[in-house]
């Protein structure tokens, strides 16, 4: 016997004129679909197979994660940011992961922030409210657990900000950017090693109004459509999620839960 797991259950109980923000949090809290924005998005996972990514999130060589364990939801890290009096931050989704390679001890590689935005229009850019985001998850790692302490800025955790817009501008549509620091020799030739200052990096998603599901592309903007925009029964998404993305829907009842 089987059971739904939580992004099914997203789907075939979505209003979406009711609790959109807590829709979008459910599907992007899925171990599954984070692999995949994570496969395209981030740069230390690109040459890691799909499949594998899930064992990546949350990594505790402390605890004994399942297979099954690793294709659930996300626990999550604190979104409520505190750390600058009178401007508090409230995240959709922080979660840290593991670099591919890294020490077996070391648990956290990366922060990574996630933001689903239904518009473009909020009266300023957002990039620059990205790059405020990055530069917080930066600053905060100070001191904190799973952070770096005193001057030891050689432990400084690289920050990830990607965000989702469902309903851009026109001239927008199908935008698919990244934003990073990078070195310019103004001088000199000298390289510093880029693990010494690639400490951010900023992904902006803008969704095309429509897409030809039927094609045999099947990236991740499409699949984002699927999961946020497309006017389609639940059951029909399932079934593109299934079969174009190897996405699990169900799970058997006796299989252990996180």
């Amino acid at each position: 016997m089987k059971n739904n797991i939580e992004v099914a259950d997203a789907l075939e109980n979505n209003n979406l004129n009711k609790a959109y923000d807590e829709y979008c949090k459910k599907i992007l809290s899925n171990k599954q679909i984070l692999a995949r924005i994570m496969k395209e998005c981030v740069a230390e996972y690109r040459d890691i197979p799909v499949e594998k990514i899930p064992s990546y999130i949350e990594n505790d060589p402390q605890l004994d994660v399942s297979i099954e364990d690793e294709a659930d939801k996300i626990q999550g890290r604190n979104v409520e940011d505190q750390s600058v009096y009178g401007a508090e931050i409230k995240y959709d989704i922080l979660f840290d992961a593991k670099l591919p390679n890294s020490d077996e001890n070391e648990r956290i590689g990366l922060f990574i922030n996630i933001e689903a935005q239904n518009s473009n229009n909020n009266g300023y850019p957002l990039t620059s409210r990205a790059v405020y985001y990055c530069s917080r998850l930066l600053a905060k790692q100070k001191n904190m657990q799973g952070g770096f302490q005193n001057s030891e800025f050689q432990n400084l955790k690289k920050v990830y900000s990607i965000w989702i817009v469902m309903n851009p501008n026109k001239a927008l549509e199908g935008v698919f950017n990244e934003y990073t620091i990078s070195e310019r020799c103004l001088k000199k030739e000298y390289h510093i090693p880029k693990t010494d200052y690639d400490k951010l990096s900023i992904v902006m998603i803008y969704l095309n109004k429509e897409y030809d599901i039927n094609d045999d592309k099947h990236d991740l903007t499409e699949m984002l459509y699927i999961l946020f925009q497309a006017d389609m029964p639940a059951e029909d998404k399932k079934y593109q999620l299934i079969e174009n993305y190897g996405i699990m829907m169900t799970r058997a009842i006796d299989e252990p839960t996180i």
